[in-house]
């Protein structure tokens, strides 16, 4: 409670100032409160990492390389280092091995649901800034905004070679695609899985839809698709059940291959394999009945595993794993629409909640030589850190703009010195409003009142991790300060408008 005092402390009727800091960007009201009282630490820890990269960089002629691996709707606790694996019937040997060899960021939380995390680890900003604030279904134009600046178009202007194989789901139209968002080379599918399902071609559909109305099935759906940066996309398999079956095969194969050509390039490379497990619904002829769990987070899960472990393996082989950094993460919590199919959790909630369930989810870092092995942490992170953090060990901080709010705090010196994490905050959304509110080891969610009097919306996560025992009275001290958090986050917001949605340009 201590803590919780001293951090609420120091933004209880502060002005609204902004120090100037060592880069230009703009990030959120709060953070600039706890640089005030780490700044002198973090400049040392700052000194610290340049050091470190600049004697990396020496040796392997160029920046780091970066991978991000996300996938689609685990829980927090399905790996088996977390309890999970092998007695769950879907064992996970080598993102096990993984964890072991980095870190498992087990404080590490996603916005609630698919979409808005892609958006908030393309943009390193909550999706709501964005416009673009809900999971998008064929025949809606909602798409990432143009003039947002995505990892891909960062880490290009940084001189990486970029590249995205897997689920996008960041908009229909093509001028919203990985190609024309700073990616050199894409392979991707537009949807989640449930296009696949309904759409058959001529194969058995998944669910009995066979006499929908044309009404609902008018929309044009696209497949997999195929691009390199400057061309037109191309559809390189159609959508339906029985090619899906091999979809993260060739995506893996293809981040492999991308990893192979661009290891000895005088480039380093940034690969974002957004994997479309696990939320498909018909396994691999390989893989199907291996687990105990089924298609989903046992058949699916396990394929996946096996995939993260070759990757891993190329990139030992290849000699470049002390120059790459490789962050494995999940989107948002279990899909528990489809249970017994889903994955679960080990926290109340799933896919679109801001309870832990739906947020709360499992994430591994692991570089050799730059990450201490055998570690694991609950210190906070959230998924737009990882935006940030790109940008500083791209080298591309001076390259963020200013003229929006960032949301992502840089975290190098937490994943590779095993400092404490610079993220003390975290403003949980639902959709386009403000759900819960996070600060150190509390969390409020904003109900409505009940006649006047606050309800019973503080939790104690440390205490109360599946947030079962919501309390008021002996929280009311901290009402105000938490006011106050939101106070300085909504006045950021007049300063710096959200976006409005974009409408992408869909082609009939």
């Amino acid at each position: 409670m201590k803590t919780l005092i001293r951090l609420l402390t120091l933004v209880v009727g502060s002005a609204l100032i902004f120090p100037i800091a060592s880069f230009a960007a703009q990030f959120d009201a709060p953070y600039y409160e706890f640089q005030k009282k780490h700044g002198a630490e973090w400049a040392k820890e700052d000194k610290a990492i340049d050091a470190k990269l600049a004697a990396l960089e020496k040796k392997f002629g160029k920046k780091p390389n970066i991978v991000y691996i996300l996938v689609d709707d685990i829980g927090h606790g399905e790996l088996g280092v977390q309890g999970g694996g092998a007695s769950r019937g879907a064992p996970t040997p080598q993102l096990d091995r993984m964890a072991h060899e980095g870190v498992m960021l087990n404080g590490f939380y996603s916005e609630p649901s698919c979409t808005p995390t892609r958006t908030a680890l393309m943009t390193g900003r909550h999706p709501v800034r964005t416009g673009l604030t809900d999971v998008i279904f064929p025949g809606n134009p909602a798409g990432l905004h143009p003039e947002e600046i995505t990892l891909g178009e960062l880490l290009s202007e940084a001189g990486y070679t970029t590249a995205m194989f897997g689920k996008w789901h960041l908009g229909e139209g093509e001028e919203t695609w990985p190609h024309n968002q700073g990616f050199d080379e894409a392979l991707f599918g537009l949807y989640n899985a449930a296009p696949w399902a309904w759409n058959t071609k001529g194969d058995k559909n998944f669910w009995n839809n066979e006499k929908t109305p044309e009404f609902f099935t008018r929309y044009k759906l696209n497949g997999l698709m195929e691009a390199k940066k400057g061309e037109k996309a191309r559809e390189v398999a159609p959508l339906n059940l029985k090619t899906y079956t091999t979809v993260e095969e060739e995506t893996f194969k293809r981040s492999v291959d991308f990893i192979k050509r661009n290891a000895e390039s005088e480039k380093p490379f940034f690969l974002y394999y957004a994997s479309h497990f696990v939320s498909m619904f018909t396994s691999h002829p390989d893989w199907a009945g291996k687990s105990a769990q089924g298609t989903h987070s046992g058949d699916q899960f396990m394929e996946h595993d096996h995939y993260v472990g070759q990757l891993l393996k190329t990139i030992k082989d290849l000699g470049i794993a002390e120059n790459t950094l490789v962050v494995w993460m999940s989107d948002n919590g279990p899909m528990y629409d489809f249970f017994p199919e889903s994955s679960s959790s080990a926290y109340t909630g799933g896919k679109g909640d801001v309870l832990e369930g739906g947020v709360h989810v499992p994430a591994i870092a692991w570089w050799p030589g730059m990450i201490e092995p055998n570690r694991i942490s609950a210190e906070l992170l959230q998924v737009t850190d990882m935006y940030t953090t790109a940008a500083r060990l791209g080298g591309a901080m001076s390259k963020l703009p200013n003229d929006r709010v960032i949301d992502g705090i840089e975290q190098s010196s937490y994943l590779m010195a095993v400092t404490p994490s610079r993220r003390e905050y975290i403003f949980h959304y639902s959709g386009a409003n403000l759900g819960a509110i996070r600060v150190g080891q509390y969390k409020r969610h904003l109900a409505a009142a009940h006649g006047g009097l606050p309800g019973k919306d503080f939790y104690d996560i440390y205490k109360d991790p599946k947030e079962e025992h919501g309390v008021m009275a002996e929280m009311l001290w901290a009402w105000v300060p938490f006011d106050d958090f939101a106070r300085m986050h909504n006045e950021l917001i007049e300063k710096f408008p959200h976006r409005k949605p974009y409408k992408s340009v869909i082609e009939e």
